[in-house]
Parts: C-alpha cells; sequence; structure tokens
C-alpha cells in the first residue's frame, strides 16, 4: 500500500466500469476507503470481488469525494444528484466528452471538477480494470483553480497521471481528433473486412490488427460519446472524408 497521504478518507465511485474501478482500486491502495454504487448487480458484485471496495447501503457514511464513472449520457444527471446529496463532498466526473456535460450541470458551489483520464483499454468492464491504468498517462482537469480541484488534481498524481489544464471546448477538440477519430476510423474498417472473402483474411497481418484493434470496444458506449461530442467529430471525420475522396 502506498504511503502518499491524500486529503480525504472516504469515496463513492458511481459505476464500476473499467475507469470507475481502475479508480477505486487506486484510491484503495491510498487507504482511502472506498463504496461502490452502479446501476448494474452483477457489475457491481463483480468490482466488490476484485478489491475495489464495498457497495453502498443505507448505513454507508457520506464520502468525502465522488467519482462519477457513469455512461456519459446519463453523468450530467449523477453529478447534479451527488452535488445535492452530498453538501460537503468534491464531485468529479470522468467522461470522454466535457462541454456538454458541464454545460448541463447547474452546479454553483464550486465542488463539481470535470475531468477526463487519457486512458483505457479496448476492453471495459470491472475485470478489465488495473491499479496502474493510469501510470504516465495524462488526466485533463476542465476547472479553474480552487479547494475542490486541487483535491482532484492531488488523486491525479496519486494514481500516476499527470494533470492537463484545458476548458471543456479544448478537450473536446481535441480527443475529437486524438480519440474519437480513430475509433471511427478503425470501426470503419472493420465493417469493410466482414464482407471480405474468407481466404483474404487469413493473409492479414499486423496492420490489420492495429488498425482494426480499437474496432471491439463497447459499441453502445461509443454511440453515446459520438453523440455527445457530434459537432467536433464531424468537422474532423469530414476532413479525413474528403482526403479519402481524393484518394480514391
Amino acid at each position: 500500500m502506498s504511503t502518499t497521504t491524500l486529503p480525504i478518507s472516504r469515496a463513492r465511485v458511481i459505476g464500476t466500469g473499467l475507469l470507475g474501478t481502475s479508480i477505486a482500486l487506486g484510491l484503495r491502495e491510498h487507504a482511502v476507503e472506498v463504496d461502490l454504487d452502479d446501476s448494474s448487480p452483477s457489475r457491481l458484485r463483480l468490482a466488490e470481488d476484485y478489491g475495489a471496495g464495498q457497495p453502498v447501503t443505507p448505513a454507508t457514511p457520506d464520502p468525502d469525494l465522488v467519482v462519477v464513472a457513469t455512461p456519459p449520457d446519463v453523468t450530467a444527471a449523477v453529478v447534479s444528484d451527488a452535488v445535492n446529496r452530498f453538501p460537503e463532498a468534491v464531485v468529479m466526473d470522468v467522461a470522454s466528452v466535457k462541454n456538454a456535460i458541464v454545460q448541463s450541470v447547474a452546479d454553483t458551489t464550486g465542488r463539481f471538477v470535470p475531468t477526463h483520464p487519457m486512458a483505457g483499454r479496448e476492453r471495459g468492464g470491472p475485470t478489465a480494470a488495473r491499479v496502474d491504468l493510469f501510470t504516465g498517462r495524462p488526466w485533463v482537469v476542465c476547472a479553474e483553480d480552487s479547494p475542490a480541484s486541487g483535491i482532484v488534481r492531488q488523486l491525479v498524481v496519486a494514481l500516476g497521471s499527470f494533470a492537463v489544464s484545458m476548458t471543456p471546448e479544448e478537450h473536446d477538440r481535441a480527443v475529437a481528433v486524438l480519440s474519437h477519430l480513430p475509433q471511427v476510423v478503425s470501426s470503419s474498417v472493420a465493417a469493410e473486412l466482414i464482407s471480405a472473402d474468407a481466404a483474404w483474411l487469413e493473409l492479414a497481418g499486423g496492420g490489420v490488427r492495429d488498425v482494426t484493434r480499437i474496432a471491439g470496444s463497447d459499441p453502445e458506449l461509443w454511440a453515446q460519446i459520438l453523440e455527445g461530442n457530434h459537432a467536433a467529430v464531424a468537422d474532423v471525420v469530414q476532413t479525413v472524408a474528403d482526403r479519402l475522396s481524393a484518394v480514391a
């Protein structure tokens, strides 16, 4: 267990997928009591069995920190509820779109800190979680300096990451190019392979594997991500489509 001290003693992680469970595992490494909450009982049990924390009960004390790691289409509602329910807690989210969520959350307390760790895997769910998932990776923090954002930045460093300051708009434009576009391209190439002759696929090498690796990511989650950042993604996809049209 790490000797690094965080200024929190109890955290509630809402959403026990890859990111939520990985954060929970990291918090436990720093002697933080972690309570888990998820709308899926089976996912919650898996995260508990994986050592990420214990499920929330009616007797669970209020947290110092709430980590919202839900799908992006419900993140704003969950964040708003947490801000209201836990008036002393810092609330952070880890959704991969930021501007739409920030604009939807009515927070006048300054306790909500929008973030996005730039780390992940093509597999999701609690069993894919890793305590070292964030090591050496940037973690975007879309908040001005404040006591709440200071706590979140300490958490980011404790989990092996480093904080990068961006506005929500800057973040969404950046991930449209660096994350969302590659997912669209990978899925498009994989879709083309579906109709390819089976004998051709036996010739496939590293290039095909590299290009299509992330095409196996959760399609429902990615539909929500692309909807949440549709304007920025549409611009970069159109630019690449124009280039491909010129090649054709």
